[in-house]
């Protein structure tokens, strides 16, 4: 598969799958507070899910729509990872 390099299309649209993504996330735990190997630990359990999808898509018939949906969950986290440690930066001028 060819890398699509993100146009501000896709972008926006990947963007809206994400915002909702977070809601449902917030909808389902609330806000969540846990230490970091164990953030790292949810997150890597996304990617395996994500891993999952790819190779039943590749292999098994499997639905693209099912990549994308762990994708986004797996995008949607490490965003959120992201936003934790960007919070913590300290700038230095």
């Amino acid at each position: 598969m060819k890398d699509l390099c993100l146009t501000d299309e896709s972008f926006i649209e990947l963007k809206s799958l994400v915002l909702h993504e977070n809601l449902r996330q917030l909808e389902k735990w609330g806000v969540q507070d846990h230490e970091p190997f164990e953030w790292l630990g949810f997150a890597t359990e996304e990617l395996g899910e994500t891993a999952q999808a790819i190779g039943e898509f590749c292999y098994r018939g499997g639905l693209a729509e099912d990549v994308v949906k762990e994708a986004i969950q797996t995008a949607t986290l490490m965003l959120k990872i992201a936003e934790m440690y960007q919070h913590l930066l300290v700038i230095k001028i």
